[in-house]
């Protein structure tokens, strides 16, 4: 017989994240299972550099702080109503993390919550057993990685398989590693449900409903160009997910709290971070291009109509570089002729530096100097960021020298900040992600207080696979180590022929106006369903943000830039658009804050 569904929160979806939101999800109303994802290829490469000099470290602190809450009331309430909590907080450490959880949980008197963590995602000592396989970049073809550079770290994307065992075997809190984003929803719907590695149909439902989730507040109001239409933005609750023995799910939040769980919230979350029509996991590949959304209560969107198959026989691989150094400093014009003083300043500092002595330099202007008659100094100000990275801290030394220099030479008006700590060089890490063998990964679960591990073969008979603004348009976009993607959606099903004939490759990157390079590739497909159409702009990042000179390395912005640009729209869809905009705003009350 079928269980009821599961109701699993998400507590965190970034560093930082809900120092409140383990305590309040389960406070809230009834609560199965807590997640949490702590992780993106910047921290860890933060992590990385932190263990160089303390190997003690490298897991995010984020969950510690959250079970300490109101004086441990967290901690002490999980306990309590037996709800199971699964993350990758651990990053490169998770026995660390666990050994501190435990720590934290005696202190507070509590010896019954049984603790575990799973290992195998860290496969940096199998990479000199690996020296003579050629590891090709996931995104930039003819690129091999350069076993000669300083390697850092090396891990790989896990999935559900070292979760389930933790939890079939008695786990009340599961840390991970590099597991997936959606990994920790996905392992507690198939423990819930008794799903066999090989529940495609059912895996991949789960997969949707994690991945709607993993980003907390962002299906549930935060960062949705929608936010005028939500009548109580700040504070707002985070997302649950009640995922029935099918796959299908209901995405919510607790009665009560702030926010909003529409149709257009889960549109947001599920274009953003995908790269293509079929979702590739280490338990399943999801179809997703048929995805349905159907609001099917207040704060209720029910998911259906994602498909599964059979996992690839690889997973992602992210490898930390040791990338050399970096400084930079932000210099300030003011009023007239911004141009002529950026190009100015860009003479001067040039004539001096050899472009060859860096792997990135740039000096770059930032913010409009296009306002007429400025009512106050900051409406005239443009910013210019001035940026370098080199292989050697001498380099930048020369970089800090020659800027200084110019500066009594400067233009009119010409200022920097004074805090020049910017300017210390400071080491950063190159992103290369790639893939590896799924058969080579040893993955095990590990029990404080227990010195024998259990070996975990990961999940699923593995194969290869191939697979292939405006005033109406919705937009979400972010960041997959150096590529940008951004899905845009409209709301009237008439409106859709048109998204669909008008936003295609060629104009899309048209609107990218002087952003675009012929160095990028664009992936174009559509959601149907979801009268949406998604685009993957490879490298326009570089080669990610760990090491991006670009200033919005995650690429939250994108979207926003292209919905920003000027283009014809037919006259009626633009009415009903506009029509339906005010009526939400009005009925949500929306007051300047």
């Amino acid at each position: 017989m079928a269980r009821r569904p599961i109701r699993i929160g998400n507590c965190s979806g970034a560093i930082g994240d809900g120092l409140d939101q383990l305590y309040r999800q389960a406070a809230g109303g009834p609560i199965d299972g807590i997640t949490a994802d702590y992780l993106a290829e910047f921290n860890l490469a933060w992590k990385a550099i932190e263990m160089i000099d303390n190997p003690q470290l490298g897991y995010e602190p984020g969950f510690l702080d959250q079970l300490a809450f109101k004086d441990g009331a967290a901690a002490r309430l999980i306990v309590e109503k037996g709800i199971k909590v699964v993350h990758n907080g651990g990053a490169l450490n998770p026995k660390g993390l666990a050994e501190k959880v435990d720590e934290f949980f005696v202190s507070l008197g509590i010896t019954t919550c049984k603790i575990a963590w799973v290992s195998g995602d860290d496969v940096k000592p199998q990479l000199e057993d690996l020296k003579d396989k050629v590891f090709e970049h996931l995104d930039i073809t003819e690129t091999a990685l350069d076993k000669n550079e300083k390697i850092i770290s090396a891990t790989a994307y896990v999935g559900m398989a070292g979760i389930v065992a933790a939890l079939e075997n008695g786990a009340d809190i599961v840390i991970c590693g590099r597991c997936t984003d959606a990994s920790p929803v996905m392992g507690l719907a198939a423990w819930w449900h008794g799903w066999d590695a090989d529940d495609y149909q059912a895996l991949s439902g789960s997969l949707i409903a994690g991945h709607l989730i993993e980003c907390s507040a962002y299906v549930t109001g935060g960062n949705y160009c929608g936010w005028r239409e939500i009548e109580n933005r700040l504070q707002v609750g985070y997302p649950i997910a009640e995922i029935a023995w099918d796959g299908t799910s209901v995405i919510t939040k607790h009665e009560g709290t702030n926010g909003a769980v529409t149709v257009d919230t889960c549109k947001a979350q599920l274009v953003y971070e995908i790269q293509g029509p079929y979702y590739l996991n280490p338990d399943v590949i999801a179809k997703i291009d048929l995805v349905s959304l159907r609001e099917v209560g207040k704060d209720r969107v029910q998911v259906t109509g994602a498909s599964g198959m059979a996992p690839p026989a690889t997973t992602k691989l992210a490898i930390c570089l040791h990338g050399g150094y970096q400084a930079e400093i932000s210099a300030y014009f003011v009023g007239l002729d911004i141009d002529d003083k950026v190009a100015q300043l860009r003479a001067q500092l040039m004539g001096e530096l050899d472009p060859s002595d860096y792997s990135a330099l740039s000096i770059e202007p930032y913010g409009s100097h296009l306002v007429i008659n400025p009512e106050t100094q900051a409406e005239a100000t443009v910013k210019v960021r001035i940026f370098a990275q080199a292989a050697t801290v001498a380099k930048l030394e020369k970089f800090k020298r020659v800027i200084f220099n110019n500066g009594m030479q400067g233009c009119c008006g010409f200022h920097m900040d004074m805090d020049w700590r910017t300017m210390v060089p400071k080491p950063f890490v190159k992103y290369f992600p790639t893939t590896i063998d799924q058969k080579l990964l040893s993955l095990a679960v590990h029990f404080i207080g227990k010195n024998s591990p259990t070996k975990v073969a990961p999940h699923g008979t593995y194969q290869n696979f191939q697979g292939q603004e405006s005033d109406i348009v919705f937009a979400r976009s972010g960041d997959k180590g150096g590529n940008a993607n951004v899905g845009f959606w409209v709301r009237n099903p008439e409106a859709w022929p048109w998204l669909q004939s008008f936003l295609d490759s060629a104009t899309f990157i048209k609107l990218m106006g002087k952003d675009w390079k012929p160095t990028y590739r664009v992936e174009r497909f559509e959601f149907p369903n979801l009268l949406a159409v998604h685009f993957v702009t490879y490298g326009i990042l570089q080669e990610g943000v760990s090491s991006s000179s670009i200033l919005d390395g995650f690429a939250k912005s994108f979207g926003e830039f292209i919905r920003a640009r000027v283009v014809d729209v037919p006259q009626k869809l633009l009415d009903d658009e506009t029509q339906r905009r005010a009526e939400r705003i009005k009925t949500a009350g929306w007051l300047k804050l």
